[in-house]
């Protein structure tokens, strides 16, 4: 279990981001083609850390998480759509992102439905704030208790495996409120997590563990 997990499990028990210029940075070219599937990558280029999670379709869209060390958390979020890269938060000089030869790992990831992830969770972000929220069998996302309220949809189709997309919008959070894009993730290292939340909004990005 690594050190994310740890924290997070202790918070629960007692119950962004690097530097940028928002959407308005230099564009991030690929020196590399990234494998569909859910996949870890060694990264050269990428100032926030050499660590890479991949979660792309058949066609080349979908997500990297690039952090510094272990998994999470998360320094920098690249949308990907056809192997073309936005990266928040932006940087203000162009990026040269490669992927290391031989060094990619498949990520152990679980299928997931929407009638599979129905039920009531607390979440954890990336600063170790707590929240709840509760999952309908039609994807939808309703707030529970009092403080950071999470409220959104998850999407029931994906090309890619234990990975849904997902709108949710943040409020009473702090810093972190707006409404973001992003996805769902169920994969094996998360656990004891259900799922991980990752989105963004052009500006900033999130990154909760949603345990139930």
């Amino acid at each position: 279990m690594n050190s994310r997990i740890l924290i997070c499990a202790g918070a629960l028990a007692l119950l962004s981001s690097c530097g940028g210029s928002g959407d308005g940075g230099a564009s991030a070219v690929l020196n590399a083609t990234l494998p569909s599937g859910a996949n870890s990558v060694l990264l050269t280029g990428e100032p926030a850390g050499s660590f890479g999670e991949a979660f792309l379709d058949a066609e080349g869209n979908g997500v990297l998480l690039a952090s510094g060390g272990d998994e999470r958390p998360v320094a920098a979020y690249y949308d990907i759509k056809r192997n073309t890269l936005r990266r928040v938060p932006a940087l203000d000089a162009s990026l040269q992102l490669g992927v290391e030869a031989g060094a990619t790992r498949p990520v152990s990831t679980t299928a997931i439905t929407l009638s599979g992830l129905a039920g009531s969770y607390s979440a954890i972000d990336q600063d170790n704030k707590v929240s709840g929220f509760t999952v309908a069998g039609d994807g939808a996302i309703t707030p529970a208790g009092t403080g950071c309220k999470v409220s959104g949809t998850i999407e029931s189709k994906s090309g890619i495996t234990g990975v849904l997309p997902l709108f949710i919008t943040l409020s009473g959070c702090g810093s972190k409120d707006g409404s973001y894009q992003g996805y769902v993730i169920s994969a094996a290292e998360y656990a004891p997590a259900t799922f991980r939340i990752v989105a963004e909004n052009q500006q900033s990005f999130i990154d909760m563990l949603a345990f139930k």
